[in-house]
C-alpha cells in the first residue's frame, strides 16, 4: 500500500495527522484483499448427515446424527487443522423401529473386557475353537473337593497346552473359579491363559450380586439378546457381554449397533446348518449377513460333538469356509471322563487341517486298544463315550 493513502505527500503526521475516512478506506483495503486472497485457502464447509435405519439401535434411541467438518490452512501450507461438530436431534415416532429390546448397553469396563474375548477368538484366517465344560451329573461330596479342584486344574493345563483350546465355556457357576485360577497362573507362559466363558442362567431372584460372586473370574458371559430386561449392567461391567442371538433379524440389529452391543455374537442352533449340503432361503441370509459383517466382529456357531462318521469335522469346516463364522464352540466336548483331552485334541486338530480328515487321523493315546484313532474303512474314529450312551 503507499504511504500517501493515510498522509499525503509532503506533510508529516505530526502537522496533518490521518483523518478518519482515510484510515476507513485503508481498512476497508485490507478487507477487500484478504477476503479475495484467502478464498482458495479454506474450502466450503461440507456437511454429512447420517440417519438411523429402520434397524439402527435397540439399546439406544434411533437418532439423526449431522457432522460438520471444516478445514484451515495458514499461508504457510501447515498440516490442516480440523474441527468435527456433532450435534443430535431425535427421529419422528413414524420412523422407529418396531422391534425393540428393554436391555441396557454394556458399560464401558464390561466392552474393555470383551477385547480379551475378541483377541482370543478371531484368527487371522479359519476359525478359533473353544470347548464347553459340562459338570459330571453326579455331583461331588465335600469330601471329594480336592480332587474336583485337582482333576479341574489338571483338565485347564491340558486344554490350553495340549488341546490349544481358545477359550473354556462351562454353565457350572462351580467350576468358573477353579479353571480361572490355573488360567490365571499361566501369564506369561506360552500358550498363554485362555478366557473363561460363563454360559449357565442368572439366578431369578433378582440378586445380581450373589450372580457376581457365583461366577468370580469368567472373563465374559453369555446373556440372550432380547431375553431378561432385568440385569444391571453396571453389576455386571466386571464381564465382557457376548450376545446369544435367535435369528438373522437378531443378528443384524446387532452388528448395525457393534461399538454399543460389543461385537461378539453368539448364533443358536437353530439358524445354522444341520449338515454341509443344506441350503435354503434362511441359510441365504444368513451367509450374506456374515459376509457383509464389519471385521472387528466375532461370530461363535455351537458344534455337537462325537457325531456319526465324525459329521462335527465337517460341519465344522463348513461353517468357518462358507459361513465365515469367527469361532467354533464343541459342545459337551469336556464330561469329566478320561476322553476329554484327546477328543478336544483330535477334533481341534481335524477341524484345523487343510487335508481329508477321511486320509488322516491323529495317532494318540488309546490307538493300541483298538478305541481311540483307529478308523473304521469310512475314515470314522471311534469313541467309548458314544458306546455308553
Amino acid at each position: 500500500f503507499r504511504n500517501d493513502i493515510l498522509i499525503p505527500p509532503g506533510k508529516t503526521m505530526a502537522n496533518n495527522p490521518p483523518s478518519l475516512p482515510r484510515i476507513a478506506a485503508f481498512f476497508g483495503l485490507i478487507a477487500l484483499f484478504s477476503s479475495h486472497h484467502c478464498h482458495a485457502f479454506i474450502p466450503p464447509i461440507r456437511t454429512k448427515t447420517v440417519r438411523a435405519t429402520s434397524r439402527s439401535n435397540a439399546l439406544i434411541p434411533s437418532t439423526t446424527t449431522t457432522t460438520t467438518r471444516s478445514r484451515s490452512r495458514s499461508h504457510n501450507h501447515q498440516s490442516p487443522i480440523v474441527i468435527y461438530t456433532t450435534a443430535n436431534t431425535e427421529e419422528s415416532s413414524s420412523t422407529t423401529t418396531t422391534t425393540t429390546t428393554n436391555h441396557a448397553p454394556p458399560t464401558r469396563s464390561s466392552l474393555d473386557k470383551l477385547e480379551i474375548v475378541k483377541l482370543a477368538l478371531k484368527r487371522p484366517r479359519g476359525a478359533s475353537i473353544g470347548v464347553e465344560y459340562v459338570a459330571p451329573s453326579s455331583s461331588s461330596s465335600d469330601d471329594d473337593d480336592d480332587d474336583d479342584n485337582d482333576d479341574l486344574t489338571i483338565l485347564s493345563m491340558q486344554l490350553r497346552k495340549q488341546s490349544k483350546c481358545a477359550a473354556i465355556w462351562t454353565s457350572d457357576a462351580n467350576s468358573i473359579g477353579k479353571f480361572w485360577k490355573e488360567q490365571e497362573g499361566a501369564r506369561g507362559d506360552f500358550p498363554g491363559p485362555v478366557p473363561v466363558i460363563y454360559t449357565g442362567p442368572m439366578t431369578d431372584e433378582g440378586d445380581v450380586d450373589a450372580d457376581v460372586d457365583r461366577i468370580k473370574g469368567a472373563t465374559a458371559v453369555v446373556l440372550e439378546y432380547n431375553g431378561r430386561d432385568d440385569l444391571d449392567m453396571e453389576s455386571l461391567s466386571e464381564f465382557g457381554i457376548i450376545w446369544k442371538v435367535n435369528s438373522v433379524e437378531d443378528l443384524r440389529e446387532l452388528i448395525d449397533m457393534e461399538q454399543s452391543a460389543g461385537g461378539v455374537f453368539l448364533l443358536s442352533k437353530n439358524m445354522l446348518p444341520k449338515s454341509t449340503d443344506e441350503e435354503d432361503a434362511a441359510i441365504i441370509e444368513l451367509r450374506e449377513v456374515l459376509s457383509t459383517r464389519p471385521k472387528s466382529t466375532v461370530t461363535i456357531a455351537p458344534l455337537a460333538t462325537m457325531q456319526t462318521e465324525n459329521g462335527e469335522i465337517k460341519l465344522g469346516k463348513h461353517y468357518a469356509s462358507s459361513l465365515k463364522i469367527s469361532s467354533l464352540l464343541l459342545e459337551n466336548a469336556c464330561v469329566g471322563d478320561d476322553e476329554d483331552v484327546p477328543y478336544s485334541q483330535y477334533a481341534i486338530e481335524e477341524i484345523g487341517k487343510k487335508s481329508s480328515s477321511s486320509f488322516s487321523m491323529t495317532g494318540l493315546t488309546g490307538s493300541t486298544n483298538g478305541h481311540f484313532g483307529v478308523s473304521s474303512h469310512g475314515g470314522e474314529a471311534k469313541w467309548r463315550r458314544n458306546e455308553n450312551k
